[in-house]
């Protein structure tokens, strides 16, 4: 019984939009509701209590994804029930090109100045785990420490989703051409000592502006760094669970120390 009324809120919020959602199920509106926890919002996400107000659970942004990493609250949810968060543990952003979903948005809650990854701030990375970082013991990457992206990956196939290997066809669509190649990058690093963050960072500018592998203990560690803009991509790709997202923080705000230490 949950399960089909969850079933049917996802479907009316993708559907139907805010007036339809009020018409169909007497959900009360985001400007009355105090969420309970912070979510990772989209690229382009005004101010938490502002977005809330703003974003009418049209699920556009949700719909041209093209990573499938945007998602909707559903009716057991904590933070807005209806409106577009992402979920870095499942699925991280990987900033694509012209940001569709900032494009998408009706009513400006994913602002439209943020459609360049240069005004894009989602939050910030942050290390809660330093102990289980595989690079200090220069663990290599296997394909069991992989294997849960594919698991994300809704648009391959099974046999490609079994065998942790995909296939590009010059008749993909761009949105399974784009997961294909990220998983293909994720493949070539088998292998090699773990350092996931730091090489598959979507900041395409300059990745290690956003975060690097640092010298510690006689290991490797990774640097957050004041270019991150809090995508979460790095915290879907770790496979110890090292680093967390803080929403809407800058990196002033979490890495405020002396001049000239470190911020690991």
């Amino acid at each position: 019984m949950q399960e089909k009324k969850r079933r049917q809120f996802i479907k009316q919020a993708t559907g139907l939009g805010v007036l339809g959602l009020a018409a169909a199920g007497g959900i009360w509106v985001a400007k009355d509701f105090k969420p309970e926890i912070s979510r990772l919002r989209p690229p382009g996400a005004v101010e938490e209590k502002k977005y809330l107000t703003m974003c009418i659970k049209c699920g556009q942004c949700l719909q041209v994804c093209p990573y499938d990493a945007i998602k909707l609250e559903d009716i057991d949810g904590k933070a807005g029930i209806g409106t577009a968060y992402i979920d870095p543990l499942e699925r991280g952003c990987y900033l694509c090109e012209a940001f569709p979903c900032v494009l998408a948005c009706p009513t400006g809650a994913l602002d439209h100045e943020s459609n360049v990854i240069e005004n894009v701030h989602m939050g910030m990375a942050i290390v809660v785990n330093e102990s289980a970082c595989l690079a200090l013991e220069g663990t290599k990457v296997t394909q069991e420490m992989i294997g849960r992206i594919y698991d994300h990956t809704a648009v391959i196939s099974e046999s490609e989703r079994h065998n942790r290997k995909v296939v590009p066809n010059d008749n993909d669509p761009e949105k399974v051409m784009l997961q294909k190649t990220l998983l293909q990058k994720l493949s070539d690093q088998e292998g090699k000592s773990c350092s996931l963050c730091a090489d598959l960072c979507p900041f395409t500018p300059d990745p290690s502006a956003a975060i690097g592998m640092v010298d510690k203990n006689g290991g490797l560690f990774p640097e957050i760094r004041d270019a991150c803009v809090g995508c979460g991509a790095c915290v879907e790709l770790c496979p110890t669970k090292v680093l967390q997202i803080l929403p809407h923080a800058t990196y002033a705000e979490v890495y405020k120390k002396k001049k000239g230490t470190k911020n690991a």
